[in-house]
């Protein structure tokens, strides 16, 4: 076990005189030193996503920018990679089986590292039923002839240089359905997702969106329970709604936060740039707030999805 990792674990979460210049002290020591093993890796991550939201001076917060920026390129992390995947770390993969809208956001944004994990495959025949409608008509004669598998198809089928789950989530959208036909086919489908890392695929290694002054922490946190009588009437310092632009660009952070952590949800995969609005909780502390798009909201009940950010970090 790495000393200089269990020490700054163990006051990383701790504010007050002294404490940033031995943080800064123990960040130089773990910069270099490679770790020993997947686990070691990633609590050095989680203590950096940690300081990156609650630094304690702009020297800690500048080191600690650099050593995330770096991450990926460490080489504990390049051993590693495999085991910890799913882990949201900058340079490893994620596999999970995307529901239809994030599935195509992700085929539109990063079509060379979104791949089928044909081993995590769970229905073959249902993906097999509807390889008709994935090829042109003057292929289909040969699909019962061929004695090949699915992917063996589409592999052939797909076009050079993009991937079989390009090619899929492209042919789905191609079949002359309404959207609500196209989504059901295609979670009926099950298929599992691998996102392979890219310099700017989804990762809570980058995760931050700049947020004006950074709001440094001087003092150890109030961790005890608070009165939810009194934190009930508490009300925010403003609440504002926010441009299309902006909006857009919180959208995707939502969005990119979700895929890190091997989530999918409804009210971030639709949701309407022009109902976002950001509540201050001060200190830092923001929320998101994020409607859905009109055909997707419910006759009685509105529902708005929720990002907190501290400092800009989700």
């Amino acid at each position: 076990m790495s000393a200089p990792l269990r020490d700054l674990e163990r006051i990383c979460r701790q504010h007050g005189p002294g404490l940033a210049e031995r943080k800064a002290a123990l960040l130089d020591r773990l910069a270099p030193r490679r770790l020993p093993t997947a686990r070691a890796v990633s609590r050095l991550h989680e203590v950096l996503c940690y300081l990156r939201a609650y630094p304690d001076s702009p020297a800690i917060l500048e080191r600690v920018e650099q050593m995330l920026t770096l991450f990926p390129r460490r080489r504990d992390l390049r051993r590693h990679a495999a085991e910890l995947q799913d882990s949201g770390i900058a340079g490893t993969p994620t596999y999970y089986p995307f529901f239809h809208p994030t599935a195509l956001w992700l085929a539109s944004r990063w079509p060379s590292q979104l791949t089928i994990s044909w081993a995590d495959l769970e229905y073959p025949d249902r993906l097999d039923r509807i390889l008709p409608l994935l090829a042109l008509w003057a292929e289909t004669p040969g699909l019962d002839e061929a004695p090949l598998s699915v992917r063996e198809w589409i592999l052939r089928m797909k076009g050079p240089g993009e991937t079989d789950a390009a090619f899929l989530i492209r042919r789905m959208e191609a079949v002359r359905a309404e959207l609500p036909v196209r989504e059901v086919m295609f979670e009926d489908l099950g298929i599992m997702f691998k996102l392979a890392p890219g310099p700017d695929t989804p990762a809570r290694t980058h995760a931050r969106v700049p947020r004006g002054r950074v709001h440094y922490v001087t003092r150890s946190l109030d961790t005890a329970r608070p009165d939810l009588r009194l934190a009930l009437r508490a009300r925010p310092r403003g609440v504002r709604a926010v441009p299309r632009t902006e909006a857009q660009r919180l959208i995707a952070l939502a969005r990119e936060a979700m895929v890190a952590r091997s989530r999918d949800l409804d009210t971030f995969a639709y949701g309407d740039p022009d109902d976002v609005r950001i509540v201050d909780m001060g200190d830092g502390l923001e929320f998101v707030a994020i409607g859905l798009i009109a055909e997707r909201r419910l006759l009685l009940e509105a529902v708005y999805g929720f990002l907190t950010l501290k400092n800009g970090v989700p």
